[in-house]
């Protein structure tokens, strides 16, 4: 999930990925709760057709409940994750 994370984080800063404004959009809600594997999935099952096609939510359901199962939303394990949302938050404003 990490490495995947950080491909798109790549991907978004060089211009390789432009993401869908759904999709900054739903980074940009995704700032504002705190993370537990039920919040997450929530999100998720909200978003509309654009989104739910898009590379970020591929990249959030690789592995982010299992690791949202055992770990705290502020883990270091989640870190490159966190910035790529920050990342696309930061464009939706």
């Amino acid at each position: 999930m990490e490495q995947a994370a950080a491909e798109l984080l790549i991907a978004f800063r060089t211009g390789m990925w432009v993401p869908y404004a759904h999709e900054l959009v739903f980074a940009e809600s995704l700032t504002w709760f705190i993370w537990t594997e039920e919040t997450l999935k929530a999100g998720i099952r909200t978003t509309d057709a654009w989104t739910a096609k898009g590379r970020l939510i591929r990249v959030l359901d690789e592995n982010v409940f299992m690791v949202l199962r055992n770990v705290s939303a502020t883990s270091p394990s989640l870190h490159t994750l966190r910035r790529l949302i920050e990342a696309l938050a930061v464009t939706a404003t």
